[in-house]
């Protein structure tokens, strides 16, 4: 879920200028967990929410990686589930668990 929510705080900062709100924040982590059918902890999706912003504007700084449409293309497979054949999504996914890991 935090990659999902990552990618799509990237998408929106490319197409807003702006990164998502706290609403729609949640609306995405709703919609992560019926789209996967798993119905994670309350607790444990707030926490992962909380970290997602952090980590997508310290990659956006780090990497300069804007998610225009045909990185967006790469990096959802034909279900729009995420592809981890992209190296993008990879890249994006480790710098995630990197996180998780660290504590931060």
């Amino acid at each position: 879920m935090l990659t999902f929510l990552v990618i799509s705080h990237l998408a929106t900062r490319f197409a807003t200028g702006r990164w998502m709100s706290t609403e729609n924040t949640v609306e995405c982590s709703v919609y992560w967990s019926k789209a996967t059918q798993r119905d994670e902890d309350v607790v444990c999706r707030v926490m992962l929410a909380s970290r997602a912003l952090p980590i997508a504007a310290a990659f956006e700084a780090e990497t300069g990686v804007t998610l225009n449409g045909s990185a967006l293309a790469s990096i959802f497979d034909s279900n729009l589930r995420l592809d981890f054949t992209s190296a993008e999504t990879r890249a994006i996914h480790n710098r995630c668990l990197k996180s998780l890991l660290a504590g931060k």
